[in-house]
């Protein structure tokens, strides 16, 4: 494996570490707060999202992702409506105001991200975003080419 290799794992690990699951959410776990960013997102679009577009989109297995949503649906955080044009469909929603849970775990992101981009500037925040969605992209793809990339690289 080459030194840029090495490299590479020896930061990723080293953000993973920093970052923890308690660090950057608070009140939910982990999963629960990446399927509320997704749907944070999608409604900024007018829309929302299938349990199947969430398990595509996460990676989370179906029956996960069916205790996450039971869980987000108890907290007050999300609903789950039939689809008007598709009754076996269910459409998952947040719900306005996204939940006290959600809204407190999402303030707590945003103030350490805050903190994030005044320790390190704009400017190269600015300049890592794009390179963190391009590295995102590819391993996504890679894996979309490969259902089992790490076995096959071990078997280089």
């Amino acid at each position: 494996m080459s030194q840029l290799g090495e490299d590479i794992i020896a930061a990723w690990m080293q953000l993973i570490a920093a970052i923890g699951d308690r660090w950057v959410v608070s009140g939910l776990s982990f999963n629960e707060a990446l399927v509320c960013n997704l749907l944070s997102r999608r409604r900024e679009d007018g829309g929302c999202l299938t349990a199947s577009e969430l398990c595509a989109k996460t990676k989370i297995l179906k029956s996960q992702m069916n205790a996450i949503l039971r869980s987000l649906e108890e907290k007050e955080i999300i609903t789950r409506t039939p689809s008007a044009f598709d009754r076996r469909v269910v459409e998952v929603r947040l719900r306005e105001g996204g939940g006290p849970a959600y809204l407190a775990s999402h303030t707590h992101t945003l103030r350490i991200v805050d903190q994030l981009i005044a320790s390190m500037g704009e400017e190269k925040i600015r300049t890592l975003l794009p390179l963190l969605h391009e590295a995102a992209d590819t391993l996504e793809a890679l894996s979309a080419v490969s259902r089992h990339p790490l076995s096959e690289a071990a078997e280089s």
